[in-house]
């Protein structure tokens, strides 16, 4: 049972760090520095989010392979990935909401630059 662990664990690590850094390529490839006056589109920001998302749950599998492999009391794999879950949810969270933030930061400074077009 543990070889199939670590391999499950290291295969699951592997796709979360290519699914979460292809999220955040996809939303940062977007962002063109030269024109400020073109947004993200909203379906590449819907798109880097699910993808960082599904990246952030297939690192909670791996946490479960570890904290499966180091349980003191005998618990269901399920409460097992809840809690690793949870964990990683509190931790890493905030990386789903960054393509958000860049189309928010992106939002502002296009306005600002209008304004200032307009006022000249």
């Amino acid at each position: 049972m543990s070889n199939y662990l670590n391999i499950i664990q290291l295969v699951s690590g592997i796709a979360a760090i290519v699914l979460i850094f292809a999220g955040l390529f996809l939303s940062i490839r977007k962002l063109n520095k030269e024109d400020s006056s073109e947004k993200i589109p909203m379906s590449t920001v819907k798109l880097s989010t699910i993808l960082i998302v599904l990246g952030l749950l297939l690192y909670a599998v791996t946490k479960t392979c570890t904290n499966y492999a180091n349980r003191d009391q005998e618990y269901d794999l399920i409460v097992i990935y809840v809690a690793s879950l949870i964990d990683v949810i509190k931790f890493f969270g905030f990386i789903a909401l960054i393509p958000i933030l860049l189309n928010y930061v992106k939002r502002r400074a296009t306005k600002k630059v209008e304004e200032d077009t307009e006022k000249n």
